[in-house]
């Protein structure tokens, strides 16, 4: 059922009970002073005649006391007459109509107002979403943007961005030379520059092009696009073991999740078999320094597991040596010979961490009282040397 149902039965009843009470009001709750104050006056009357015969008073007194006694009764019947006249007053059947309206009335303007009104939708507006605006309007838009203010390298930058991806080399070319003589240290724009100036010149990373990329390396020695850069500048140059050592320090410096990670890895294979060597491999060299307790004759025959792990994801090793104390010399070198799973080597890791664990089974899982060393986050393609001590 509904809540209007339920509220308007409320009404209904409610007003079946106001009808009935106002019809059939309740009796009073007077008591029935009448019988009541007949039978005190009989009482008092009796009293005096009792007084007369015990001589407590004489005629004259008796007269004058059952007279007084008439009279209070008298006057109390009249009252009592007129209170139950009023209480017993039937009402007008015009009032009790008007009192049954009200009601109704006023208890459907509490409802109106008590009930959430439902909101009334407004009309969509009919929104022109424009699409997003294509090259040529942004270009546009930064040339009249560039009119005002001429002197916004950035806004340069991108308009030489825009025009290159255009394929208006020209403009492009016209636009990051704006650039540069506005500010000539910002390396992205070094870099872009120095792409756009090589292909108008078919490739070639030479001239001006080499120039600019140098210069980026002199802002940010460790910027990896123009580490990237100087590996084809030394490639165009014939100098293949520069440019693999650039493209190393490239791929060492990305993050390894980096997306130009597979593509520096893709190069990398490319030279090498240009060049006619094998994959160049990485190596980490671990130190271990073992307290003077730990190189006690109780502890010659427990092992030493030295390995490193991905800093982040797998737990499991990716290079491991295992070693008696008794024969361990000072340090590790861990290479992709060490490597434990032959589709995933040494070489191919980036971010790592170096394991030094102290155990006397030798087993694989760390055991409650091995005792474990962990160093910083170190990359392999760094071809790092880590420093532990166990205590």
């Amino acid at each position: 059922m509904s809540m209007m149902m339920w509220f308007i039965l409320m009404i209904v009843v409610s007003t079946a009970w106001l009808v009935w009470f106002l019809k059939h009001p309740l009796k009073s709750n007077l008591f029935n002073l009448e019988k009541s104050n007949i039978a005190l006056g009989k009482q008092k009357q009796a009293e005096l005649e009792q007084d007369l015969k015990q001589n407590l008073i004489d005629e004259s007194e008796f007269n004058q006391a059952k007279q007084e006694i008439t009279q209070t009764l008298a006057i109390e019947l009249n009252q009592t007459t007129s209170a139950d006249t009023l209480v017993q007053k039937n009402i007008p059947l015009w009032s009790i109509g008007l009192m049954v309206v009200f009601l109704v009335v006023a208890s459907l303007g509490i409802y109106q107002f008590l009930t959430p009104q439902p909101s009334v939708a407004p009309v969509p507006e009919v929104v022109n979403q424009s699409e997003a605006p294509s090259l040529e309007q942004s270009m546009n838009e930064l040339k009249q943007y560039l009119i005002e203010k001429p002197d916004d390298f950035e806004a340069w930058q991108t308009l030489g961005l825009v025009s290159f991806e255009l394929n208006d080399i020209e403009g492009s070319l016209v636009a990051y030379e704006r650039s540069y003589q506005l500010n000539s240290k910002n390396v992205s724009m070094l870099v872009e520059y120095a792409s756009a100036i090589a292909t108008s010149q078919n490739d070639q990373f030479t001239g001006r092009a080499s120039t600019l990329v140098r210069e980026a390396l002199e802002v940010n020695p460790n910027a990896p696009d123009a580490l990237y850069l100087a590996g084809l500048v030394a490639v165009n140059a014939q100098e293949f073991d520069l440019s693999r050592q650039l493209w190393e320090k490239a791929l060492s410096l990305l993050p390894q999740d980096h997306p130009d990670r597979p593509l520096l890895e893709d190069i990398l294979v490319e030279l090498a078999q240009i060049q006619g060597k094998p994959m160049p491999e990485h190596q980490v060299v671990i130190n271990v320094t073992l307290s003077e307790r730990l190189r006690k004759t109780e502890f010659a025959d427990h092992y030493l597991m030295i390995y490193v792990k991905a800093a982040q994801g797998r737990p499991m090793p990716i290079a491991i040596q295992k070693i008696r104390v008794k024969d361990f010399k000072d340090t590790i070198t861990l290479t992709d010979l060490d490597s434990v799973m032959p589709t995933k080597k040494l070489s191919q890791s980036g971010e790592i961490v170096a394991v030094v664990r102290l155990s006397q089974s030798g087993s694989a899982m760390k055991q409650p009282r091995d005792i474990q060393t962990v160093s910083q986050v170190i990359n392999v393609r760094d071809n790092p040397t880590v420093d532990l001590k166990v205590e």
